[in-house]
Formats: C-alpha cells, structure tokens, sequence
C-alpha cells in the first residue's frame, strides 16, 4: 500500500487484490462508491497525523468491512452466493447485542473478563468485529481512544 490518501480506485484494487473477491462476485460500482464514502465518512480523521498510510488502510478496511455487509450476490453470474456465503461464514446474520460476560449450568461455570475497550462498543462495532477487516479496523481505532473523546 503506497504513502497517499485513500482513493476509490485504491479501494477497487484492495478488493481484488486484498480480499480476493472474484471477477465474477464484483459488487455494484453504487456499492463500492457507497460503502468508501461511509468509509471516509467514519474512519477517525486522525489516523492521518501518525501516517497517511495507516489512514489509508483504516479506510480501506473499514470500507471492506461495510462491503461485506452490503453487496448483495448476482443470481446470473458465476458465483452467485458469494457474499451470501461469506456473511454466513462469518456469522454476520445474526444480531449480537453484547459480549457474553458469564456462563453456568449446573456443574460447571466459565467466565471472561471484558476489557474496558469493549464495553462501549457500538452495534456497528460488534458487527465490524465479525469480520477480518472490521477487525483490524477496529484495532487501528482503538489506538486514537473513544470516537468522541479522542483521549
């Protein structure tokens, strides 16, 4: 990934050459255009101060996050359950409203300890944690605080 902003034409090669989504699979040009620009609307601007490289890979991932999401499969092409698939691979339809903090039955219990950084995770953040994508997204986040706070 070179030194320069984000752009659209970047965004369309990471999809082929990063994700590895094939000819056939390619989302709609409205979908690619609209999941980037959600992308460059809420990647923390930030980024950009410590390298505009790492900002570009926080758009681009949070961008292929989104596109997972939304890019919905062609039943006349080659591959026509492709995104189908993939969402279902990685457990995106179904709802998670929160991490599981604990679990018991009557002989055995298990629990976890949830970091701070989790317990304010938006829907949108736990779904983006769903995908390899949304997750390195989210990793790059984390490093600049809350959305809001920046602290």
């Amino acid at each position: 990934m070179e030194n320069q902003e984000p752009t659209l034409d970047g965004f369309k090669a990471f999809i082929g050459a990063e994700m590895q989504v094939p000819p056939s699979a390619q989302p709609s040009e409205a979908i690619i255009d609209f999941v980037f620009g959600l992308a460059k609307d809420l990647a923390i601007p930030e980024i950009r101060c410590v390298s505009v490289r790492v900002y570009a890979a926080a758009v681009y991932n949070l961008a292929a996050s989104n596109l997972i999401q939304f890019a919905q499969d062609d039943p006349k092409s080659a591959t026509p359950s492709f995104w189908k698939t993939l969402r279902g691979s990685l457990g995106m339809n179904s709802f998670t409203p929160g991490l599981i903090a604990s679990s018991a039955d009557n002989g055995t219990s298990q629990s976890w300890f949830i970091p701070d950084a989790f317990k304010d995770l938006s829907i949108a953040d736990l779904q983006a944690l769903k995908n390899p994508y949304g997750q390195f997204y989210l990793s790059l986040a984390q490093q600049y605080g809350t959305v809001w706070a920046m602290v």
